[in-house]
């Protein structure tokens, strides 16, 4: 009876390490196949790859890995594949982010002394015409985005003391960050009414967006609660800065003023990243996927190119040190004074 219970025993502990063995590697597996689904059922780019044979390549790719961590090497299959020039995959320490030399290759001197300056504020009178500049707001609190809407609400409201003869929005240092305090910060500038919708890959639309009584609203509720609010400049003339700086929530305030009426567009295509994006957090909050979703629509929800092309294109370099030097502040007065 005692060899019999050995016997076992011996056995028991050999198989042990096997089945810690195969449990990791179901564990890997299982992790693999939640990421592919993740991209496969979510992103708008998700019919630009063959999932079959992405997920066996993913897998094969992946063979030698002893860790979850250790297959992000493989995931990058997947996401060079989809292309998502606007997603941003995070896995334990490391970070993956397509490269995009063509977009790096478009940005001037000017324009990379300005961002090492920080996403500052700044407005200006300009002659008889006001100006300002709209910083990236990469805020996601309320408290923040109902402070950053105000400071640029306020802004707004210390040019339109002026009684300026029309506006230059300069979106061309904007990489986005967060719509709601830039919009909610503008709606100044707007009739009520719908502005847009995001579109997704089916055709479907949600996330209305529209201004209400001077305040930006997402599906009817108010984005940011200003303090202290100023008779709408609804009908002035304004001219919208944008260039491959302007990007993600950037280009989508220039989408939102291009459908605008007394509006132009001065400088240069956009960065190609007007999209609406998603966070999936997953594996006990050690992986977190930021992916495109949804394209911009127009208020008639019809989806928008990803670029935003103004309406006279201006290929010359920025000053934005020197603004009454800057080509594309001098064309956008040109227009205003009109």
């Amino acid at each position: 009876m005692l060899k019999k219970y050995f016997v076992i025993l011996v056995i028991s502990v050999c198989l042990q390490p096997l089945v810690a063995k195969a449990q990791m590697a179901d564990s890997i597996k299982n992790y693999i196949d939640s990421a592919i689904g993740i991209l496969q059922q979510n992103s708008i780019y998700a019919a630009r790859v063959n999932w079959p044979a992405m997920k066996e390549a993913v897998h094969q790719k992946a063979a030698g890995a002893k860790t979850k961590a250790e297959t992000f090497g493989a995931l990058t299959l997947a996401f060079t594949a989809l292309g998502d020039k606007h997603a941003a995959y995070y896995h334990y320490d490391d970070m993956f982010r397509l490269p995009d030399t063509l977009l790096d290759n478009r940005y001037d001197d000017s324009i990379k002394a300005a961002w090492k300056r920080g996403p500052g504020l700044f407005e200006q009178m300009i002659g008889d015409f006001a100006y300002i500049n709209v910083p990236f707001m990469g805020v996601t609190k309320q408290e923040d985005i109902d402070r950053n809407a105000n400071w640029l609400y306020e802004a707004v409201s210390k040019l339109a003391a002026n009684g300026p003869k029309g506006w230059i929005i300069d979106l061309r240092r904007n990489a986005g960050g967060n719509i709601r305090p830039m919009m909610a910060g503008l709606a100044m500038f707007f009739n009520d009414g719908v502005l847009g919708y995001c579109i997704d890959r089916d055709g479907k639309a949600s996330d209305e967006t529209a201004v209400k009584e001077g305040h930006f609203l997402i599906d009817g509720a108010i984005q940011a609660a200003i303090h202290n609010k100023i008779v709408g400049v609804q009908h002035a003339k304004v001219a919208v800065l944008v260039g491959p700086g302007t990007a993600s929530s950037g280009e989508g305030v220039a989408a939102i003023f291009k459908q605008r009426q007394h509006t132009m567009l001065f400088g240069e295509a956009t960065a190609g990243r007007g999209n609406a994006t998603e966070g999936f957090v997953f594996n006990n909050d050690q992986s977190y996927f930021l992916i495109s979703t949804a394209y911009l629509g127009d208020k008639n929800k019809k989806a928008l190119p990803e670029y935003v092309v103004p309406h006279e294109i201006i290929n010359a370099n920025n000053a934005f040190s020197s603004l009454h030097a800057d080509h594309v502040v001098r064309a956008a007065i040109n227009w205003l004074q009109q």
